[in-house]
Parts: structure tokens; sequence; C-alpha cells
């Protein structure tokens, strides 16, 4: 077993490493608990992964544990049915209705992984033609699904008990996005785009496109709150399907349009170091630790605080922004209170609702308390 940063992370990695190829894992180090494996394992949303390498350990967790951990697992199974039963209802029914879509990431890759419900999804990604968001609105509502809210990065919530959530894209990546090469490249995404043979309204992206994809959107992340080990993951099972077909100097090339190339190169170096034979250096290790620190999506606290970084140095002085920020136009607020679409007289109300809301909930006031940290040190 590799060792990597410390013991607990070492030998996280390794049990994903063995779920993933099928292998007969190393026994539980003397340094490890299982409670912090278990623990470390939720944080990333692995948990269920984790399982399918302890359940061949002679020496497995107490039974509390064991159990935990087998109840994520089938919880896995079950969500993952579900979504992707409903993915391929919700094809159907949007193409039918003459609305062009591409599905993405998480709802295209889980199906390489060697059970599909290793990989969980939070929700289902799908792009669709921003044009006929109406139509869509009426075929999800016909589908038993509601509009949840209306993102800030441009894209559509629809939600369905019990388990899903599918985020409708009106672009490829969020207008706002910090590197902006990434945004010009996908300006006209659907020019990119592979129409289906048997459906004019699916599309789909090549292979190579996917990937390119799959690092642009991995590097958002990345640099804004964190991303996850769910995304090297991905990366290494992509890799070990496709390695040898895809045209890696399209890849490169078009990395290099976008100005991330490096950091792709280093996101492989370590998938490389984690799963197969490569190298382990301090650039690993540093990556390693800023990934196992920020959870599944990234943290809360990195997250904000670029967001409201890049828009305090976008803006003309702090007055205006704080204004700004307390009282939001009625067409950000819409992406809030769909109310507004038909009563838009009722601002005021919404700005009260969302003042209370932001002094109610946890995550709303520790927000306010690094957005308000960062306006105090900005110069006017």
């Amino acid at each position: 077993m590799k060792q990597i940063v410390n013991a607990n992370i070492s030998y996280l990695i390794h049990l994903i490493g063995c779920a993933l190829d099928n292998t007969i894992p190393e026994e539980l180090p003397q340094d490890v608990t299982w409670k912090d494996i278990y623990q470390l394992a939720k944080y990333h949303s692995i948990n269920n992964l984790i399982f399918y390498s302890i359940e061949k350990l002679a020496k497995k967790p107490d039974e509390e544990l064991y159990k935990k951990w087998m109840e994520s697992r089938d919880k896995a199974i079950f969500k993952g049915i579900t979504q992707l039963y409903e993915r391929d209802s919700i094809i159907e029914k949007l193409t039918e209705a003459q609305i062009d879509i591409c599905p993405l990431k998480g709802c295209i890759i889980k199906e390489l992984y060697p059970s599909q419900d290793m990989r969980t999804m939070a929700d289902l990604d799908i792009l669709m033609d921003s044009n006929k968001a109406d139509v869509v609105k009426k075929v999800f509502k016909e589908m038993g699904y509601t509009l949840d809210h209306i993102d800030e990065e441009g894209h559509d919530v629809y939600k369905k008990r019990p388990v899903m959530n599918v985020e409708m894209h009106h672009y490829l990546v969020p207008l706002d996005i910090l590197q902006k090469e990434i945004l010009q490249y996908y300006k006209n995404v659907w020019e990119q785009l592979i129409q289906d043979k048997n459906n004019k309204n699916l599309y789909s992206m090549s292979k190579e496109d996917f990937y390119i994809y799959h690092i642009a959107h991995m590097i958002k992340h990345y640099k804004t709150g964190g991303t996850g080990i769910r995304s090297f993951m991905d990366i290494y099972i992509y890799k070990k399907h496709y390695n040898r077909l895809l045209d890696w100097k399209y890849i490169y090339q078009e990395l290099d349009k976008m100005k991330i190339r490096e950091l792709a190169v280093t996101f492989e170096k370590v998938v490389d170091a984690w799963f197969q034979d490569g190298i382990i250096d301090d650039e690993v290790e540093q990556v390693t630790t800023y990934v196992v620190t920020s959870g599944t999506y990234g943290t809360l606290e990195r997250g904000h605080k670029v967001r409201v970084q890049n828009k305090l140095e976008n803006s003309n002085n702090k007055l205006t922004y704080v204004i700004k920020r307390a009282f939001p136009n009625v067409k950000t607020m819409k992406k809030s209170y769909t109310i507004l679409y038909k009563f838009p007289i009722v601002l005021p109300l919404c700005w009260i609702h969302r003042g209370i809301k932001a002094f109610i909930y946890k995550d709303k006031r520790k927000k306010i308390k690094i957005e308000t940290d960062l306006i105090k040190k900005k110069k006017n």
C-alpha cells in the first residue's frame, strides 16, 4: 500500500483502488481506525464504494459500523437504478417534445464503473435548449416533478420524491466562471455536439470532448470551493475504458486553448500516483491534501470567498456592492422566487424573506460573515 500524506488517506485511497479494480485490499493498518475511514469516506460520498472493498476483508469493522456501510451501498443501488430509469424517461419525454438536450457528467460516466451504484450522483445534469425552458417545465410537471428553484449559475432544478434531483442547464459553464477562457471555449457549445442518428433532438459529446469537459468542470470546482475524490476516480475509470481510443493530441490542444492543460496534467499525475505506479512527490501530496479536505463538492468557505472576492474586484465601491447584495434586482431574485414571474410587485416581501433566511440558517450566516470580512478589507 502506498503512503500518501498520512495513514488514513493512504488506506482510503487503497480501498478505493481495490474497489475500482476488484482486487483484495490489505487489512486495516494498526494506526488507522474504521471510524476515521468511515467519516472520511462519508465526507466524500463514497461510503457505498468503500463497502465493496470492506466485504473482501478477513477482519471487518464492528457489526454496527459494518451495517451502516452495507446500508449506504444498498441505498446507492436503489438511488442509482432510479436515477438511470428516470434519466431514460426524461430523455424520451423531452426529445418527444422536440427539445434539444445533451446528458452530462455523472449520468453518463457512472455506467463505466464496475457496478453503476459505485458512482453516486446528487443530481442528473442535462444541457437544454434554453429557449424552450417553459416547455421543459411543462414536461417535468407532467412527469411529477416540481421546479425547486432557478440557480444563479444558470440551471433550473427539478425534484421528485424520493431521490430525484435534476439540473437542467441553460449553459455548459456558468457565465460568471472565473476562468474566462473556459467560458469563451464553450460559448457555442451546440456546434461542438454530436446529433444522435436515431433521435434528432438528442446530442452527445465525442469521447475526447467528454473528457475535456470533465477536466474543465473539475477545474471550475477546484479553483473555487475545491473538488472531491470522485472527480479523480472518474478520470481513472474513463481512461481505463478509453485511454487507447482517445486522440490525446486533440485533447491537450483543446485544453491549451482554455489555458488549463498544466492543471489537467497535474490531475492525471495524481490519479496515476493514487491508483497506478505513478510517482508520489510534493505536488501530488499537496493536491491530495487539498482534495481530501474539500469534501464531495468543495467547502462553503472556499467557494464563497472566491466568488465574493471576484465580485468585489469588479465593483466600483463598497456601498454600491452592499446595496446590490442586500436588495438584488427582480431579474436576480426570480432565480430564487419564481412567484416574481407572475407578481413582481411582491419583490420587497421577497427581500424581507431572504433577509430572514440569512439569519436563521447557519450556512447562510457563515456566508454573511465571510462576505462582511472581505468587504471590510476592500479599499474603496
